[in-house]
């Protein structure tokens, strides 16, 4: 018969070795964990896209807010620019009913005029036959008379020698120019050797002025400087106003300028 002594350690063998099984079939089934690592790392991935996602989309309602002002405004802008043609087509229906209305006496004043736009050209051929046509005086204010004689074809030439024979038939031919412009001198010297009383302003002042006068009734007054490009192919706008008052009105401004 064996020894107790001998049994006991033969229990506590026998003990160990089943536990060394246990602890070895628990370490083969740790394949378990590299799974978690992965499902922490797929968690994390999911939190950044999901991140992502919110930023981008909130940046999309941050543009379509935008794009919603501007197209207010855009509409805003639309309607004021629509109401501007409104008013301006009623200006412009307003200045046509004057125009028609231009011959008809002055209830202010009580005085008869008449009014006469005169568009590019119109201007020129309206001009020389009241130059050609004039009797007692003329009364000339011009910023620019650019008198070019080796040209065969220039409208300010032709109103610039209509002035010399208005001055050889007999009538008071005035004439004051710009003094700043260099073009003015061959102008200038032109009509003061045919006998026109023509000068220059004073050149602490610039003359802008675009007015003529004839026979104290008829005023040309506007836009149109003597060039062959303002008389030819600009585009430029005058009125003649038949007015014994406001020629009166012109040559006393006439005579205050050249002084």
């Amino acid at each position: 018969m064996r020894p107790r002594s001998y049994v006991v350690l033969t229990m506590l063998l026998a003990a160990l070795v089943l536990s060394a099984g246990c602890l070895g079939g628990t370490s083969g089934e740790t394949v378990a964990l590299p799974d978690k690592t992965v499902t922490v790392t797929k968690t994390v991935t999911d939190t950044i896209t999901t991140t992502e996602y919110f930023e981008n989309s909130s940046r999309v309602q941050s543009l379509e807010a935008n794009l919603s002002a501007c197209t207010g405004r855009l509409k805003t802008l639309e309607k004021a620019l629509n109401s501007t043609k409104e008013n301006l087509n009623e200006l412009r229906t307003k200045y046509e009913e004057c125009l028609k209305k231009s011959g008809s006496k002055n209830s202010q004043e009580g005085t008869e005029y008449g009014l006469n736009v005169l568009e590019d050209r119109e201007y020129y051929l309206n001009l020389i036959r009241a130059i050609d046509g004039a009797r007692s005086e003329i009364y000339v204010m011009m910023f620019l008379m650019k008198y070019d004689p080796n040209d065969s074809y220039d409208p300010a030439n032709d109103l610039i020698r209509a002035l010399v024979k208005a001055k050889k038939r007999g009538v008071g031919v005035h004439v004051l120019l710009e003094d700043g412009i260099d073009e003015n001198r061959k102008a200038y010297n032109y009509l003061k050797q045919s006998g026109v009383d023509v000068a220059f302003d004073s050149p602490a002042t610039t003359l802008h002025a675009k007015v003529v006068v004839i026979d104290g009734k008829t005023v040309f007054i506007g836009s149109h400087n003597w060039s062959e490009g303002a008389l030819d192919w600009n585009h430029e706008v005058s009125v003649r106003i038949d007015s014994e008052e406001f020629a009166r009105e012109m040559v006393e401004y006439f005579l205050g300028v050249r002084g």
